[in-house]
């Protein structure tokens, strides 16, 4: 039976199916106010090496830039003016407390003459920019930079007739690059006085652990990594900043950035449909021969999955022909990287990593291969290809027929299955029971029922966490 599923499951997956866009229909309706932004990126020479720009114009008149110099020879910095009016301007900024805990700290141009070096708002009557902190790095390949601690020049405020200046100094050093960005409207980019959202934004982090870049989002390098500095950063295919701005919302500036950094990672996703990790991971290599440029399946679904929630909220058919190509990337993955688990139903484990265009099989994580399942299921409520459904039921199966071998004695779960057939690693504090609970709830949405061994494994996750004092959120 599961031998016969499993050659049925092939053929299926490999017929090619019609691309859906969404429609009215079956898509949640944007703001009336949304229309798609005017896209602009320009290059040049400038004395010491070149300067690029991105312009992106929103339709009610908000602007994003981003400024990148590259040197070639060491000149004096490249010079942004940035003008603002009004008398009562402050600089509302994300800053660290002794204790290692961000808080908000505000200041006003009439009382400085540089601006803290922080990613921050500028905030007056008819403005708001919200500002990125100048960085220069180094590139080091692979998708890789480290970052030059102490070479980023603040922004100095000079006061004018009308109001202030803000002039941007990007260093130009051969062999580095120096990039500034922020986002401008006349509105409020973010309205303050909501405690919810004055924390979420504290948690977005774009200048320490992580980067926003010319090119995309970058997170601090693991040790493992190669290239690695204790400075370097490496371009991560999901993007944690994105994921709040697309299912929390509720301001101009995530409205806006969401739809440039989906973009920016559209331009990642490699032709085959998924989203490379450039790097070289050690361990990767030496358990199981996997080179750099590998696939890592976490990491894309959760890129793919907040293509599919930008397909929905932007009404963009880029990204939802984004979603859909790495579904079907996904199902050739799996059909290539499985191992059959024999039980009450067809069922498979999908490897965890790969080298695209090579064989060899992975570890199985539990968090991975519900991720997985969870935007299958996703896919197919939102564009209806039964053979996304069909390849999560499988897959479900294959969590399923293991069933109470995933609990350990105290509770807790096993983090992976080993291709040995044995289970081990510590498992994630809550991670895990985050997508036990998203799985359940969608199954039981497509199903009409849930699932009694998903079920037990969510009672035995959250009788660990209660246990232990895990701190989490409880999904919605």
């Amino acid at each position: 039976m599961i031998r016969l599923a499993s050659i049925l499951l092939v053929l299926v997956l490999f017929i090619t199916g019609a691309t859906v866009v969404p429609t009215e229909a079956n898509a949640n309706a944007s703001p009336s106010t949304w229309m798609k932004p005017i896209v602009k990126e320009t290059s040049d020479a400038i004395k010491g090496g070149t300067h690029k720009k991105q312009l992106y114009t929103f339709g009610d008149g908000d602007v994003y830039w981003m400024h990148q110099v590259t040197g070639q020879t060491n000149q004096k910095p490249y010079v942004l003016n940035v003008p603002i009016k009004g008398d009562s301007v402050t600089f509302r900024y994300r800053a660290i407390s002794e204790n290692k805990q961000p808080y908000w700290a505000v200041v006003n141009l009439r009382d400085v003459h540089v601006l803290p070096l922080a990613a921050g708002f500028i905030e007056s009557e008819g403005k708001s920019i919200w500002m990125g902190k100048p960085i220069v790095y180094a590139p080091l390949g692979r998708g890789t930079i480290d970052e030059k601690r102490g070479m980023e020049l603040p922004i100095e405020v000079n006061k004018t007739a009308n109001g202030y200046t803000l002039s941007v100094q990007m260093p130009v050093r051969a062999g580095l690059v120096s990039e500034m960005w922020a986002l401008e409207s006349k509105e409020p980019l973010v309205v303050w006085g909501k405690e919810s959202l004055n924390s979420i934004w504290l948690s977005l982090d774009v200048t320490d652990n992580a980067k926003w870049l010319y090119d995309g989002y970058y997170y601090i390098s693991p040790s493992t990594y190669e290239p690695y500095t204790e400075t370097s950063y490496w371009r991560i295919p999901e993007n944690y900043v994105l994921r709040s701005f697309l299912y929390t919302g509720g301001s101009k500036a995530a409205r806006d950035m969401g739809y440039v950094m989906l973009q920016a990672s559209l331009r990642q996703q490699d032709q085959q449909g998924y989203w490379k990790s450039l790097p070289r991971s050690q361990w990767l290599n030496e358990d199981y021969g996997i080179p750099e440029g590998f696939y890592d399946t976490r990491f894309n679904t959760g890129a793919a999955d907040l293509m599919l929630k930008g397909c929905v909220q932007y009404q963009e058919a880029e990204f939802c022909e984004s979603a859909q190509k790495y579904a079907t990337f996904f199902q050739q993955h799996a059909v290539g990287n499985h191992y059959v688990i024999d039980g009450i139903r067809p069922g498979w484990l999908v490897g965890d990593y790969a080298s695209v265009g090579r064989e060899g099989n992975t570890h199985v994580s539990l968090n991975h291969q519900l991720a997985e399942i969870n935007y299958l299921y996703s896919s197919y409520l939102q564009f209806g290809n039964p053979t996304d459904k069909d390849l999560a039921d499988i897959m479900l199966g294959g969590v399923v027929n293991l069933g109470s071998k995933w609990i350990l004695n105290n509770g807790d779960l096993h983090y992976a299955y080993f291709p040995d057939g044995t289970f081990g690693r510590a498992d994630y504090p809550y991670l895990t029971y985050n997508d036990l609970v998203e799985t359940q709830r969608l199954y039981n949405m497509l199903h009409g029922m849930e699932d009694e061994t998903i079920a037990k494994l969510i009672e035995s996750k959250l009788g660990w966490m209660k246990q232990n004092n895990v701190a989490y959120i409880q999904p919605q």
